[in-house]
């Protein structure tokens, strides 16, 4: 071994995490609200091809984006398992 002293490497500072505003606290609290309300009215089945979901479980999924210009509320939501969501964001599913 080294009689070579060792010099502890200064550990780098992390960023703090970058707090939700409350509009966001509210947005968020919303949806999980409407998840839990549409999970429920669905006997917790898939809305859109009637299935159990998968390990994914049951998504909040909005019909047009909010990017788009969709709200979040029932007329615009409905709670889809992870066959039916993931391709409509370009996700092939794997056959087993």
């Amino acid at each position: 071994k080294s009689d070579k002293p060792v010099i502890p490497v200064k550990a780098k500072k992390r960023k703090p995490l970058k707090l939700l505003s409350e509009k966001q606290k509210k947005e968020l609290a919303k949806r999980a609200k409407l998840r839990r309300e549409l999970t429920e009215e669905s006997g917790g089945l898939c809305m859109k091809c009637g299935k159990p979901p998968d390990f994914r479980g049951l998504q909040l999924v909005h019909k047009l984006s909010l990017a788009q210009g969709g709200k979040t509320n029932r007329k615009n939501c409905y709670v889809g398992c992870g066959r039916c969501h993931s391709p409509e964001h370009g996700i092939k599913e794997v056959e087993p």
